[in-house]
C-alpha cells in the first residue's frame, strides 16, 4: 500500500502538470492564430478549421501519450493510474478554457461552439459540454483515489463499467452526430443535443453511485 502522503504529493504533481500543459495549449492557439490566421480572425473559427491541419492530429496524439506516461508514474495499480489519467484529462481541459478566456476573450460564453477533438473525427459542442464532463471526471477520479487509499476501493463490476461505457458513449455521439455537416457549413443553424449529454450524465453518475455504496472483495 502507498502511503498516504506520498499519494496526495502525486495527487499535487499531477494537477500542476495538468494545469501547465491546459495553459501552454491556450499559448500555441493564440501563437496559431498570429502565424495562419488573419488579424481579427475569430477564435472560435480559428479552433474549427484546425482539423483541415493534419499536424494537429499528431499533436492531439502527443498529448494523450504525455498523459499516459505520467498517470503511469504518478499511479501505482490499474485503477488509480485510469483514475490519474482522467483527472489530468479534466484538469487540462478546464485550464484550456480558462487560458483561452485569458489570453484572448473567448470563450465569450460557456454555449460557444468549440471543436473538441479531431481523433477520429472532428467532435462539436458548446464549450460547456466538456467543461461539465471535465468536472465529473475530476471529482470522480479523486473519489476512487482517495477510496482506493482508504482501503475501501470502488468495486468497479460489470454493470458500472456499462454504465459508464453507455454514458461516455452518449457523449461522444452528441459530439460527433453533426461533425460533417458543421465541418462543411459551420455551426449557423446546428442544435448541440442536449437530451444526448443529459443522458450519458444520468449513466455516469448512476454508475458512479452504484460503485460508492458497494466495496470491493
Amino acid at each position: 500500500m502507498v502511503e498516504h502522503h506520498l499519494v496526495r504529493s502525486r495527487l499535487l504533481c499531477v494537477t500542476l502538470f495538468a494545469i501547465a500543459m491546459g495553459f501552454l495549449e491556450a499559448i500555441c492557439v493564440v501563437y496559431i492564430r498570429e502565424k495562419l490566421f488573419s488579424p481579427g480572425t475569430d477564435t472560435q473559427e480559428i479552433i474549427a478549421q484546425l482539423g483541415h491541419f493534419g499536424i494537429e492530429h499528431v499533436r492531439e496524439v502527443c498529448t494523450i501519450v504525455m498523459l499516459l506516461t505520467v498517470a503511469w508514474i504518478a499511479g501505482f495499480n490499474a485503477r488509480t493510474r485510469t483514475a490519474m489519467f482522467f483527472l489530468m484529462f479534466g484538469i487540462w481541459d478546464i485550464t484550456y478554457y480558462i487560458g483561452l478566456r485569458v489570453f484572448t476573450g473567448w470563450p465569450a460564453s460557456l454555449l460557444d461552439w468549440d471543436c473538441l477533438f479531431l481523433i477520429p473525427d472532428p467532435w462539436f459542442s458548446p464549450v460547456l459540454a466538456p467543461v461539465l464532463i471535465s468536472v465529473y471526471l475530476v471529482v470522480s477520479c479523486v473519489l476512487l483515489i482517495l477510496r482506493e487509499i482508504s482501503g475501501s476501493s470502488l468495486r468497479l463490476t460489470r454493470v458500472v463499467l456499462s454504465l459508464q461505457t453507455v454514458g461516455f458513449g452518449l457523449w461522444y455521439w452528441s459530439f460527433l452526430k453533426d461533425s460533417d455537416i458543421i465541418m462543411t457549413g459551420g455551426y449557423s443553424g446546428v442544435e448541440y443535443s442536449w437530451f444526448l449529454f443529459l443522458g450519458g450524465m444520468v449513466f455516469v453518475l448512476f454508475g458512479l453511485i452504484v460503485a460508492m455504496r458497494q466495496r470491493s472483495e
